[in-house]
């Protein structure tokens, strides 16, 4: 619907420390915003990250018990 439901970032270990997990997630947010979605961060760095980036704190959502199920349902 409206919203993007942030679940999951990942970097392969040959990447990792050189900042790309950043910059994927700013990306992908600045993409949300550009689209009209919402944010619900699920995903334990990406809500890391907006705590750190308020400037997307206003299409930010919680993640509630129905996000949650709805990702159970739909991932497994």
């Amino acid at each position: 619907g409206e919203q993007r439901v942030f679940f999951h970032t990942e970097v392969g270990d040959a990447y990792a420390g050189q900042g790309l997990a950043a910059q994927l997630v700013r990306q992908a947010l600045t993409d949300t915003r550009a689209s009209g979605k919402r944010i619900v961060p699920v995903c334990p760095y990406v809500a890391k990250f907006l705590k750190r980036h308020d400037e997307f704190a206003d299409i930010t959502d919680p993640v509630t018990p129905e996000v949650l199920r709805w990702l159970e349902t739909h991932l497994g």
